[in-house]
């Protein structure tokens, strides 16, 4: 049950915010959502989940067909756990950059935390490399399908610039409001302490930066002869009417731009409705191939 909007459940929110986001609790539903069926009933070898990645913004950044699917939860420990009551990741090889995974108990063929090796102090965040070289590691023996979740494109928002990670919105807190310091994205941001534009902005690079990341990585397993998903755990939001005014990812708001994730497949030989042909021809337009 969702606690009422009057408990002290953050002491930084303001009544007026706690109110809306309640009320959209109440009202608001991630019923229908069939994207932990699709996983479960794909024909994949690697599954890789971004965290917080639009619907919308994933369309922009991405020229390939990329599909909607309906995510189970607005927010990761909430996803994890519908994950966890389907048992989702049994038999898989799990490699993880989120630390809320370390609340569950997953059936898991194996399990990595990266957020306990590959902590990145200046960026607080995990960097998606060593992961997706893992991955590569993992698939060039006979071993099970492997789920990669990635931190980008969340919070904090990182760039690549040539080859470094930058933070694309430097100021990650704690922000303060008279005497009272806040601590949460969330919060600094429906308070306007966060400027809203600019981090969306941040956030737009954050996602454009982990696709071209990652198609590099794609070409090489795809061209093994591996099927490879992309998809998200939820979306993000930035106060908009459209968003219901609600700020990063709150749990348990089944609104549409939280819930209407990216799906996109990659395989070594494409259906036909895909224009350009073959996975290495539209990288190479895409100019990630050589």
């Amino acid at each position: 049950m969702t606690e009422s909007p009057t408990a002290d459940t953050s002491a930084s929110e303001q009544l007026s915010y706690r109110l809306r986001k309640w009320l959209l609790q109440q009202g608001t539903s991630t019923a229908g959502a069939n994207q932990h069926q699709r996983i479960a009933e794909s024909d994949w070898d690697i599954l890789i989940i971004l965290d917080a990645c639009r619907l919308d913004t994933c369309r922009n950044a991405v020229d390939w067909p990329v599909q909607e699917v309906t995510t189970p939860a607005s927010c990761t420990p909430d996803w994890l756990a519908a994950a966890e009551d389907r048992n989702l990741f049994a038999g898989k090889t799990v490699l993880t950059a989120n630390p809320q995974y370390k609340k569950f108990e997953f059936e898991a063929d194996s399990l990595e935390h990266f957020w306990q090796s590959h902590w990145d102090e200046r960026r607080q965040t995990v960097l998606p490399e060593p992961i997706l070289e893992r991955v590569t590691e993992h698939v060039s023996r006979d071993a099970p399908p492997v789920i990669a979740h990635l931190q980008q494109p969340h919070w904090p928002y990182v760039a690549r610039i040539e080859d470094e990670w930058e933070l694309a919105y430097p100021d990650l807190g704690p922000w303060t409001d008279g005497d009272e310091e806040i601590a949460g994205m969330q919060v600094a941001m429906a308070r306007g302490k966060i400027d809203v534009e600019r981090a969306y902005n941040a956030y737009r690079a954050s996602v454009r930066s982990i696709w071209r990341t990652l198609l590099p990585a794609i070409e090489s397993w795809v061209a093994d002869s591996h099927t490879v998903v992309v998809t998200a755990d939820h979306g993000e939001v930035f106060g908009r009417f459209t968003e219901a005014r609600m700020y990063e990812h709150p749990c348990k708001v089944g609104i549409r731009p939280l819930t209407a994730v990216p799906w996109v497949e990659f395989t070594s030989s494409q259906p036909e409705t895909v224009d350009n042909g073959t996975v290495k021809d539209r990288l190479e337009a895409l100019g990630y191939a050589e």
